[in-house]
Protein backbone atom coordinates (compact mmCIF):
# COMPACT_ATOMS: atom_id res chain seq x y z
CA UNK A 1 0.00 0.00 0.00
CA UNK A 2 1.34 3.44 -0.93
CA UNK A 3 0.83 6.31 1.48
CA UNK A 4 1.00 9.99 0.72
CA UNK A 5 3.83 10.89 3.10
CA UNK A 6 3.08 14.62 3.06
CA UNK A 7 -0.57 14.09 3.91
CA UNK A 8 0.36 11.59 6.63
CA UNK A 9 2.70 14.04 8.35
CA UNK A 10 -0.01 16.66 8.61
CA UNK A 11 -2.21 14.49 10.78
CA UNK A 12 -2.40 15.97 14.33
CA UNK A 13 -3.03 13.43 17.05
CA UNK A 14 -3.50 15.79 20.01
CA UNK A 15 -4.52 18.98 18.24
CA UNK A 16 -2.96 22.41 18.66
CA UNK A 17 -2.19 23.53 22.22
CA UNK A 18 -4.84 25.71 23.83
CA UNK A 19 -3.50 29.14 24.73
CA UNK A 20 -4.38 30.96 27.95
CA UNK A 21 -6.41 33.47 25.95
CA UNK A 22 -8.41 30.69 24.30
CA UNK A 23 -9.00 29.02 27.68
CA UNK A 24 -10.14 32.29 29.24
CA UNK A 25 -12.41 33.03 26.29
CA UNK A 26 -13.99 29.61 26.56
CA UNK A 27 -14.55 30.15 30.27
CA UNK A 28 -16.36 33.43 29.56
CA UNK A 29 -18.67 31.82 27.05
CA UNK A 30 -19.38 28.65 29.04
CA UNK A 31 -20.07 30.61 32.24
CA UNK A 32 -22.55 32.96 30.56
CA UNK A 33 -20.21 35.94 30.79
CA UNK A 34 -19.37 36.37 27.13
CA UNK A 35 -20.70 39.96 27.17
CA UNK A 36 -19.17 40.86 30.54
CA UNK A 37 -18.27 44.54 30.95
CA UNK A 38 -16.57 45.68 34.14
CA UNK A 39 -18.26 48.62 35.86
CA UNK A 40 -17.83 50.72 38.99
CA UNK A 41 -20.36 48.47 40.71
CA UNK A 42 -18.08 45.50 40.03
CA UNK A 43 -15.40 47.07 42.22
CA UNK A 44 -17.94 48.13 44.86
CA UNK A 45 -19.40 44.62 45.01
CA UNK A 46 -15.96 43.00 45.22
CA UNK A 47 -14.89 45.39 48.00
CA UNK A 48 -18.06 44.64 49.95
CA UNK A 49 -17.61 40.87 49.63
CA UNK A 50 -13.88 40.89 50.33
CA UNK A 51 -13.83 43.47 53.13
CA UNK A 52 -17.20 44.86 54.18
CA UNK A 53 -19.25 41.72 54.70
CA UNK A 54 -16.54 39.79 56.59
CA UNK A 55 -16.04 42.84 58.84
CA UNK A 56 -19.64 42.46 60.02
CA UNK A 57 -18.68 39.12 61.59
CA UNK A 58 -15.76 40.45 63.61
CA UNK A 59 -16.42 40.55 67.34
CA UNK A 60 -13.98 43.04 68.92
CA UNK A 61 -14.96 41.83 72.41
CA UNK A 62 -14.16 38.18 71.53
CA UNK A 63 -17.15 37.23 73.65
CA UNK A 64 -19.64 35.98 71.07
CA UNK A 65 -20.73 32.89 73.01
CA UNK A 66 -21.77 34.83 76.12
CA UNK A 67 -23.49 37.50 74.04
CA UNK A 68 -25.59 34.92 72.20
CA UNK A 69 -26.45 33.05 75.40
CA UNK A 70 -27.76 36.25 76.98
CA UNK A 71 -30.10 37.12 74.11
CA UNK A 72 -33.78 36.92 75.00
CA UNK A 73 -36.32 35.60 72.48
CA UNK A 74 -37.16 39.03 71.11
CA UNK A 75 -33.54 40.00 70.63
CA UNK A 76 -32.77 36.68 68.92
CA UNK A 77 -35.65 37.10 66.47
CA UNK A 78 -34.53 40.66 65.74
CA UNK A 79 -30.99 39.39 65.07
CA UNK A 80 -32.24 36.72 62.68
CA UNK A 81 -34.53 39.12 60.82
CA UNK A 82 -31.68 41.62 60.57
CA UNK A 83 -29.51 38.89 59.06
CA UNK A 84 -32.20 38.14 56.48
CA UNK A 85 -32.47 41.81 55.50
CA UNK A 86 -28.70 42.30 55.20
CA UNK A 87 -28.30 39.26 52.99
CA UNK A 88 -31.11 40.21 50.63
CA UNK A 89 -29.70 43.72 50.37
CA UNK A 90 -26.39 42.08 49.43
CA UNK A 91 -28.18 40.04 46.77
CA UNK A 92 -29.82 43.20 45.43
CA UNK A 93 -26.40 44.87 45.12
CA UNK A 94 -25.05 41.87 43.21
CA UNK A 95 -28.11 41.70 40.97
CA UNK A 96 -27.73 45.35 39.98
CA UNK A 97 -24.03 44.71 39.42
CA UNK A 98 -24.74 41.86 37.01
CA UNK A 99 -27.20 44.10 35.18
CA UNK A 100 -24.54 46.77 34.77
CA UNK A 101 -22.04 44.12 33.71
CA UNK A 102 -24.41 42.97 30.95
CA UNK A 103 -24.66 39.37 32.19
CA UNK A 104 -27.53 39.33 34.69
CA UNK A 105 -27.79 36.28 36.94
CA UNK A 106 -27.00 33.85 34.11
CA UNK A 107 -23.38 34.93 34.48
CA UNK A 108 -23.37 33.64 38.06
CA UNK A 109 -24.51 30.14 37.19
CA UNK A 110 -28.28 30.55 37.35
CA UNK A 111 -29.34 27.99 34.79
CA UNK A 112 -32.49 25.92 34.48
CA UNK A 113 -33.03 23.85 37.63
CA UNK A 114 -32.74 20.15 36.77
CA UNK A 115 -33.46 16.92 38.62
CA UNK A 116 -29.76 16.09 38.54
CA UNK A 117 -29.05 19.29 40.50
CA UNK A 118 -31.01 17.83 43.43
CA UNK A 119 -29.03 14.60 43.17
CA UNK A 120 -25.76 16.55 43.20
CA UNK A 121 -26.94 18.57 46.21
CA UNK A 122 -27.99 15.59 48.33
CA UNK A 123 -24.85 13.61 47.48
CA UNK A 124 -22.67 16.63 48.26
CA UNK A 125 -24.47 17.24 51.55
CA UNK A 126 -23.94 13.67 52.75
CA UNK A 127 -20.26 13.56 51.79
CA UNK A 128 -19.45 17.05 53.11
CA UNK A 129 -21.14 16.37 56.45
CA UNK A 130 -19.02 13.24 56.86
CA UNK A 131 -15.81 15.07 55.96
CA UNK A 132 -16.53 18.08 58.15
CA UNK A 133 -17.51 15.90 61.10
CA UNK A 134 -14.15 14.19 60.79
CA UNK A 135 -12.38 17.54 60.58
CA UNK A 136 -14.22 18.86 63.65
CA UNK A 137 -13.31 15.67 65.54
CA UNK A 138 -9.65 16.09 64.60
CA UNK A 139 -9.61 19.75 65.66
CA UNK A 140 -11.16 18.81 69.01
CA UNK A 141 -8.44 16.19 69.50
CA UNK A 142 -5.71 18.81 69.06
CA UNK A 143 -7.36 21.27 71.43
CA UNK A 144 -9.50 23.29 69.01
CA UNK A 145 -13.10 22.22 69.68
CA UNK A 146 -15.95 23.85 67.83
CA UNK A 147 -17.52 26.44 70.17
CA UNK A 148 -21.11 25.61 69.21
CA UNK A 149 -22.46 29.13 68.76
CA UNK A 150 -24.99 27.88 66.22
CA UNK A 151 -27.01 26.15 68.94
CA UNK A 152 -27.48 29.54 70.60
CA UNK A 153 -29.01 30.90 67.41
CA UNK A 154 -31.73 28.25 67.09
CA UNK A 155 -35.06 29.55 68.44
CA UNK A 156 -37.08 27.16 70.59
CA UNK A 157 -40.59 28.47 69.88
CA UNK A 158 -42.62 27.74 66.73
CA UNK A 159 -42.52 31.30 65.38
CA UNK A 160 -38.77 31.47 65.86
CA UNK A 161 -38.29 28.20 64.02
CA UNK A 162 -40.29 29.53 61.09
CA UNK A 163 -37.92 32.49 61.04
CA UNK A 164 -35.00 30.04 61.06
CA UNK A 165 -36.42 28.35 57.96
CA UNK A 166 -36.38 31.76 56.25
CA UNK A 167 -32.83 32.32 57.48
CA UNK A 168 -31.77 28.96 56.05
CA UNK A 169 -33.18 29.65 52.60
CA UNK A 170 -31.80 33.19 52.63
CA UNK A 171 -28.32 32.02 53.60
CA UNK A 172 -28.34 29.24 51.02
CA UNK A 173 -29.53 31.47 48.20
CA UNK A 174 -27.72 34.71 48.96
CA UNK A 175 -24.40 33.33 50.22
CA UNK A 176 -23.99 30.90 47.33
CA UNK A 177 -24.86 33.69 44.91
CA UNK A 178 -22.28 35.93 46.58
CA UNK A 179 -19.33 33.68 47.33
CA UNK A 180 -19.53 31.10 44.58
CA UNK A 181 -21.58 32.76 41.85
CA UNK A 182 -20.33 36.34 42.01
CA UNK A 183 -17.00 36.38 43.85
CA UNK A 184 -15.46 33.41 42.03
CA UNK A 185 -16.53 34.44 38.53
CA UNK A 186 -15.69 38.12 38.98
CA UNK A 187 -12.25 37.44 40.45
CA UNK A 188 -11.51 35.31 37.43
CA UNK A 189 -12.98 37.82 34.95
CA UNK A 190 -11.40 40.94 36.43
CA UNK A 191 -7.94 39.49 37.03
CA UNK A 192 -8.05 37.02 34.11
CA UNK A 193 -6.76 34.09 36.14
CA UNK A 194 -5.85 30.96 34.18
CA UNK A 195 -7.92 28.61 36.33
CA UNK A 196 -10.48 28.48 39.12
CA UNK A 197 -7.86 27.72 41.81
CA UNK A 198 -7.14 31.24 43.09
CA UNK A 199 -10.80 32.39 42.98
CA UNK A 200 -11.81 29.20 44.81
CA UNK A 201 -9.19 29.70 47.54
CA UNK A 202 -9.97 33.40 48.00
CA UNK A 203 -13.74 32.89 48.11
CA UNK A 204 -13.35 30.03 50.60
CA UNK A 205 -11.14 32.09 52.91
CA UNK A 206 -13.60 34.99 52.79
CA UNK A 207 -16.48 32.59 53.43
CA UNK A 208 -14.62 31.30 56.47
CA UNK A 209 -13.86 34.85 57.64
CA UNK A 210 -17.58 35.63 57.55
CA UNK A 211 -17.96 33.00 60.28
CA UNK A 212 -15.11 34.35 62.39
CA UNK A 213 -17.47 34.64 65.37
CA UNK A 214 -17.01 30.85 65.74
CA UNK A 215 -13.31 31.27 66.48
CA UNK A 216 -10.40 29.53 64.76
CA UNK A 217 -12.06 26.10 64.69
CA UNK A 218 -15.12 27.58 63.01
CA UNK A 219 -12.97 29.52 60.56
CA UNK A 220 -11.07 26.38 59.56
CA UNK A 221 -14.14 24.18 59.17
CA UNK A 222 -16.17 26.77 57.26
CA UNK A 223 -13.22 27.60 54.99
CA UNK A 224 -12.90 23.93 54.06
CA UNK A 225 -16.68 23.79 53.61
CA UNK A 226 -16.45 26.80 51.28
CA UNK A 227 -13.75 25.07 49.23
CA UNK A 228 -15.99 22.04 48.88
CA UNK A 229 -18.82 24.28 47.69
CA UNK A 230 -16.44 25.90 45.22
CA UNK A 231 -15.59 22.47 43.83
CA UNK A 232 -19.29 21.64 43.50
CA UNK A 233 -19.91 24.90 41.65
CA UNK A 234 -17.01 24.31 39.26
CA UNK A 235 -17.94 20.67 38.65
CA UNK A 236 -21.62 21.26 37.91
CA UNK A 237 -21.36 24.67 36.24
CA UNK A 238 -24.53 25.81 37.99
CA UNK A 239 -25.34 27.52 41.28
CA UNK A 240 -28.39 25.41 42.16
CA UNK A 241 -26.76 22.35 43.78
CA UNK A 242 -24.87 24.65 46.16
CA UNK A 243 -28.01 26.61 47.05
CA UNK A 244 -29.98 23.44 47.75
CA UNK A 245 -27.22 21.80 49.81
CA UNK A 246 -26.48 24.99 51.76
CA UNK A 247 -30.17 25.51 52.58
CA UNK A 248 -30.67 21.93 53.79
CA UNK A 249 -27.47 22.11 55.82
CA UNK A 250 -28.83 25.07 57.77
CA UNK A 251 -32.26 23.50 58.10
CA UNK A 252 -30.71 20.40 59.67
CA UNK A 253 -29.62 22.59 62.57
CA UNK A 254 -33.23 22.40 63.74
CA UNK A 255 -33.00 18.66 64.32
CA UNK A 256 -29.32 17.80 64.68
CA UNK A 257 -27.18 18.76 67.70
CA UNK A 258 -24.71 21.56 66.96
Amino acid sequence: MNLDQEQYERVSVYGPPVSDDDRFGRFKLESGNGEFKRSALTWISLFFLLVGYPALSIDPTNNTTNILKNLNDGMLIALLIGTILIQWLMFLLLYVSTWRENTLLAGLGFKRLRTVDWAWAISFLLVSMLLLSGLAWFLAKIGLPMPGEISNLIPEDTFGRVIWVLVSFTAGFCEETAFRGYLMTRLRLVFKTKSWLIPAIVSSLIFGACHAYQGWPGFIVITVYGFLFAGLYIRTGTIWPGIIAHTFQDLLALVLPQ
